[in-house]
């Protein structure tokens, strides 16, 4: 199966990554790239949809670990939306839950950066 990535930008230039198929080994390679590609672009703040992700392994946590490990380098963090129940359960079990965060909504997401950055900008 081959994966799809459309990735967009927000009006305030937040990166949204919509994935659609399944996320393995023979697939994580062109998702682990567009990561690192935004990342080495100063985007620390990225917006998944997972909403059309059935299955993901191992390989692909690790993607989206390293990927998160970077961004916090920089204070940003890697946001979750709609995961599916399968992905969901994923992250569940492997306790991964904790180090991202999880939104119901693209725009959920958004405002929380959003107010995350209004919070930073003001304390500076």
């Amino acid at each position: 199966m081959i994966l799809e990535i459309d990735v967009q930008t927000s009006e305030d230039n937040i990166p949204l990554m919509r994935l659609k198929g399944e996320i393995d080994l023979h697939t994580c390679a062109p998702f682990r790239d567009t990561l690192r590609e935004l990342i080495d672009q100063k985007r620390y703040n990225i917006v998944i949809d997972l909403s059309e992700v059935p299955y993901l392994d191992s390989a692909a946590l690790g993607v989206l670990v390293d990927a998160v490990r970077r961004v916090r380098e920089f204070n940003g963090a890697i946001y979750l939306v709609a995961p599916t129940p399968f992905v969901r359960r994923a992250f569940d079990i492997t306790r991964l839950i904790k180090i991202f965060r999880l939104c119901d909504t693209e725009e959920d997401a958004l405002s929380e950066i959003r107010s995350e950055e209004k919070q930073e900008s003001e304390a500076k």
